[in-house]
């Protein structure tokens, strides 16, 4: 070997070696410090079949359950908007993208915001059989939300649902639900990960659901996966989407946010203009409804019993029993 190909091969492993070291730095997503991880806890869970993704639920008194778990923000007696946020990764010339899922009941918002929603909810694909038997529409997969309008928004009754990389194994440590999380605006410009650019953010509206709350959708993903006192091990969700889960490629805010579209809300997980950023097509586990058929989806699960075994970032919630 020459004294030149030598050089040329040190050089090219320095740069390999420089770039690796700035992709872990500015593509790994890690989640704020500030954001309070769910709590671990032993839970017995029965899967609350919703009939399908959108569907209402007929059932009063699975209503009343899955209304006693959840935040008191979000009730069943009214309809949810389901977005996806994106916003570009810092360092990263706005080539890579950061995404999350914003949950939030029609009443957060004022009756011209809504028509709004309303309006734009009739361009998409998820939208009512009327419009999916006229063939002159075109109907699309998510269509963006005017900024001037969203940014208007400021009532904190939403639910932020994100995932990043920590140092943390637990199931779903990487999704922060605290209170900041189910008490977002959507007007915020912050994610749940350090690195995402807010003052550019971009919103899009992708679905209306009349039963799943965003607490629940939560539920549904980041459910326990069992102990020694709960030997029913529901399948993953995708992932179990633990901190150290994290992957830059397969296993990233992204593909988090594909899970709850898809697996959860049944809605379409086409991205605007993500790129390399969203390169996994999610496939959603078999589970078993109520009346024992098999549906590809993230099933709600209800919670019988729950005792809390620790409290994260004193955070002081409450035993439920």
């Amino acid at each position: 070997m020459t004294a030149t190909t030598a050089l040329l091969v040190f050089a090219a492993a320095a740069v390999l070696c420089l770039g690796g070291i700035i992709a872990r730095h500015n593509l790994r997503g890690d989640i704020n410090i500030t954001s309070s991880s769910p709590l671990r806890s032993k839970i017995n869970y029965e899967l609350l079949d919703t009939t399908g993704p959108l569907a209402r639920l007929n059932n009063n008194a699975a209503k009343k359950t899955a209304a006693s778990s959840s935040s008191s923000n979000n009730t069943y007696d009214d309809e949810y908007f389901v977005f996806l946020q994106k916003f570009p990764l810092q360092n990263t010339w706005q080539m890579i993208f950061h995404t999350e899922v914003v949950v939030c009941q029609k009443n957060t918002f004022d009756s011209d915001f809504v028509s709004t929603l309303q309006q734009l909810a009739q361009k998409l694909s998820s939208s009512s059989t009327d419009n999916k038997n006229d063939s002159s529409k075109v109907l699309l997969p998510f269509v963006q939300v005017p900024e001037e309008q969203w940014n208007k928004q400021s009532n904190a009754k939403c639910v932020q649902l994100g995932y990043g990389g920590a140092d943390c194994p637990s199931v779903c440590c990487g999704s922060p639900h605290g209170h900041e999380n189910t008490n977002y605006a959507l007007n915020s410009r912050r994610a749940v990960i350090g690195n995402a650019m807010g003052e550019a953010k971009q919103l899009f509206l992708y679905g209306v659901s009349d039963s799943i709350s965003g607490v629940d959708a939560h539920r549904a993903v980041c459910r326990e996966q069992g102990d020694e006192n709960n030997k029913i091990i529901w399948p993953t969700c995708v992932s179990q989407w633990a901190g150290t889960d994290y992957n830059p490629i397969t296993n990233n805010c992204n593909t988090f946010t594909s899970t709850v579209l898809k697996c959860v809300y049944g809605l379409s997980d086409k991205k605007p203009g993500l790129g390399i950023s969203d390169m996994v097509n999610v496939e959603c586990p078999m589970e078993k409804k109520d009346d024992g058929s098999d549906v590809r989806q993230c099933l709600i699960p209800t919670t019988v019993t729950t005792g809390f075994i620790d409290d994260v970032d004193g955070l002081g919630m409450k035993k439920e029993e």
